[in-house]
């Protein structure tokens, strides 16, 4: 896997898809935060992060990547209503039972199943989860990944994504599922800025970088009208208080 480099952070701070508004705000009123203190695992360059900073109490953005830590620390800025701290899911850095809200973004996809075990320690008695992802209403984001069938670009994807069903991360309690539907125009160079922020795409100097894009390009223009293409798509929410064993 690639390094994440302070561009190809910028890269993905600047053209992945963004998360829901009203599915951030109904997760807020749901768990009761706005006055809470809420961790943001995996905060990345802080596309999520960023819907709960000035809505909540305090949000405590947890991610391992500096140069994603630091392109969230640019955008989002120093503010004491949120604190940026290098961690992970298995290891937040958190204070025992201080958290009224964990969130955490497609990121949860790279988890280790142990990180329940933190989950554990760091909510309060009665704290709660919500998973965001994508839901992939008309398949763009599966072909994305399968439109080059590279043996090292599969690997990469799979050396970083556990097995485990995102109701795992609930322990024995069931969540609440929630769709908030999104409509997304994208010229190439959004597009193409997309596939290439992450950790798994090539950089220029892997030998089959050019062929990857090739490949890319083409479903591009297959797709486009006018130089545009439309990425229909959804906000995932699972929420829920966890019960751990």
């Amino acid at each position: 896997m690639n390094k994440m480099t302070r561009d190809k952070a910028l890269q993905y701070a600047k053209y992945r898809l963004p998360y829901s508004t009203a599915a951030s705000r109904f997760v807020i009123e749901t768990a009761n935060v706005s006055q809470g203190l809420v961790a943001d695992i995996g905060a990345g360059t802080g596309l999520l992060t960023e819907h709960f900073v000035g809505n909540v109490g305090k949000v405590f953005a947890i991610e391992p990547e500096l140069a994603m830590r630091n392109v969230a620390h640019d955008l989002i800025g120093e503010r004491q209503d949120i604190e940026y701290i290098d961690g992970a899911a298995e290891n937040t850095k958190l204070p025992d039972q201080s958290i009224d809200l964990i969130v955490a973004a497609n990121a949860y996809h790279r988890f280790q199943p142990a990180s329940i075990i933190e989950f554990k320690r760091i909510l309060k008695p009665n704290g709660m989860l919500a998973i965001f992802s994508y839901y992939d209403d008309c398949n763009f984001l599966r072909d994305t990944m399968r439109v080059c069938n590279i043996e090292q670009y599969n690997k990469r994807l799979a050396a970083t994504r556990h097995k485990e069903p995102v109701q795992y991360f609930y322990g024995d309690s069931i969540p609440s599922r929630y769709l908030f539907k999104q409509e997304q125009s994208e010229t190439w160079d959004e597009y193409w800025g997309a596939v290439v922020s992450g950790m798994e795409s090539p950089d220029v100097s892997d030998e089959w970088f050019a062929t990857f894009q090739k490949a890319h390009q083409q479903r591009f223009n297959d797709m486009a009208t006018s130089g545009v293409i439309t990425v229909k798509y959804s906000t995932e929410v699972w929420i829920g208080q966890p019960k751990f064993i």
